[in-house]
């Protein structure tokens, strides 16, 4: 059976800020449109996690024996992400997992990597997240360019929507973005050369070369997808290819901006919401050279049933009411490390219950209950009771509007959520307006950035309203 693609999955945070209001603070013109902006406790590791998470709910985890991690903005320097979103996703130690890093071309080598994998018979599933935070330098271009999401595709053999027909790749060490282990935002030399002897000239080389090898032409694709850094330079390496308007892929960027790795898992996810069987894709991706990777559509993709289209996704949002505020969401954390310092031993005793979300079933009454616990909460008993993972979806038991907790936006919303299947949870509340919500409002449970200890970054679960 063919290698392709069986599931995608993304997540654009829920705030935006409108270009304009860039525009308003710095005194100067701006682009239309709204960039994709992370709340307080969201990261490019959350944002990728959850992401993979809606291949999760698609596909089921059973079987995945790979998961590879894409960003170039990812929380830690020195600590697999991608390790710590496959035990927040509670798939087995036996599960390979792999960081990929340094450009923002990252999720397709990952891709490239994950085919490979597939096809020599090493693994059998893969999931692979790609999540970014991208920072420009205040007042410049980028910063109002750039733009924040999460993405994600499974490969297999089996229920393949999308079959990979082959993949290229090229490098090219020119100068273009960067950022240093001592920078806080991205450099960049952006220019015309840049965009035509970089960006362009890389995508339509390693197009050709893919459309060559494989003896495919341009009127052939029903699809072409290219990432955007500008939501124009994409058209032009589009035409140079021989592609026509109809045939380009929406890039996004009014909606999203230019969101580095996500990017291209996040507009295949597009694309091939409206594909239908027998259709071609070609998605390239550009960063110090590029990648292609060319798809054909099968009759699997028929029987997919979509919970929402993406457009869904987008429209539901909350717009940054200033450019103070925005920023300060991006940088509440670095100003408030109040969290505890702690230890390893404590962290690996609470890894199964408080990142792998197990709680206790009692095999006498069948009550389940969270934390883990060695004595029922409802008929005492103490001999029978099982470890379980806890369901991610659930519904609002209870909440109140917490005034007085230290956060960056006030009030903090704190609810008691019944966990479907069983167990109840005290969590916060995040990506909602404290007006908005009601006692039996359906919730996802969501891993997101909860404190800043000293020399660590403390994540925990929190809910959301469906999306």
């Amino acid at each position: 059976m063919a290698v392709g693609i069986t599931s995608c999955g993304y997540h654009v945070p829920f705030c935006r800020l409108e270009r304009e209001k860039i525009g308003q603070a710095w005194a100067r013109r701006t682009g239309k449109g709204e960039r994709a902006a992370i709340y307080f406790d969201e990261d490019a590791l959350t944002l990728g996690l959850e992401a993979a998470q809606r291949c999760i709910e698609d596909k089921g985890k059973s079987g995945i024996d790979g998961f590879y991690f894409a960003s170039a903005s990812a929380p830690f320097r020195q600590r697999s992400s991608a390790s710590f979103m496959a035990a927040a996703c509670d798939l087995p130690s036996e599960c390979e997992t792999s960081d990929f890093s340094g450009t923002i071309r990252s999720a397709t080598s990952a891709l490239r990597a994950g085919v490979d994998a597939l096809s020599s018979g090493r693994l059998s599933r893969v999931l692979i997240a790609a999540g970014e935070v991208r920072d420009g330098q205040p007042e410049e271009s980028e910063e109002e360019w750039f733009g924040d999401a999460g993405s994600a595709v499974m490969i297999g053999r089996e229920g393949v929507i999308a079959e990979i027909l082959g993949c290229a790749s090229r490098s090219d060490d020119l100068l273009d973005e960067w950022r240093r282990d001592t920078d806080g935002f991205i450099q960049t030399q952006s220019s015309r050369f840049a965009t035509e002897r970089g960006y362009q000239a890389n995508l339509v080389a390693v197009g050709q070369t893919l459309l060559k090898k494989h003896n495919v032409q341009p009127q052939e694709i029903a699809k072409v997808i290219i990432p955007s850094p500008d939501g124009r330079a994409h058209v032009n390496a589009a035409k140079k290819l021989g592609f026509q308007d109809a045939q380009i892929q929406s890039p996004l960027f009014q909606e999203i901006g230019a969101c580095g790795s996500a990017a291209p898992l996040l507009l295949l996810a597009a694309a091939l919401e409206t594909a239908k069987p027998g259709e071609c894709l070609l998605l390239l991706s550009y960063g110090e050279g590029a990648d292609g990777v060319l798809l054909r559509v099968t009759d699997e993709i028929s029987k997919r049933k979509l919970s929402g289209s993406l457009s869904d996704h987008l429209s539901e949002k909350r717009l940054y009411p200033s450019y103070s505020i925005y920023k300060k969401m991006r940088s509440y954390f670095a100003e408030n490390e109040d969290g505890p310092e702690l230890s390893n031993v404590f962290l690996a005793k609470e890894e199964k219950q408080n990142v792998r979300l197990y709680g206790t079933h009692c095999l006498h009454c069948g009550t389940r209950q969270y934390p883990i616990a060695r004595v029922c909460i409802s008929c005492k008993n103490h001999d029978s009771l099982q470890e379980v993972p806890l369901e991610r979806t659930g519904s609002v038991f209870t909440f109140t509007r917490d005034h007085l907790y230290v956060a960056a936006d006030s009030p903090t919303i704190m609810g008691v959520v019944d966990v479907d299947q069983g167990g109840r949870l005290y969590l916060q509340m995040t990506d909602v307006d404290p007006e908005d919500v009601r006692v039996g409002d359906q919730v996802v449970l969501t891993l997101r950035r909860r404190k800043e200890g000293p020399t660590m970054h403390h994540y925990y679960w929190k809910c959301r309203p469906v999306r």
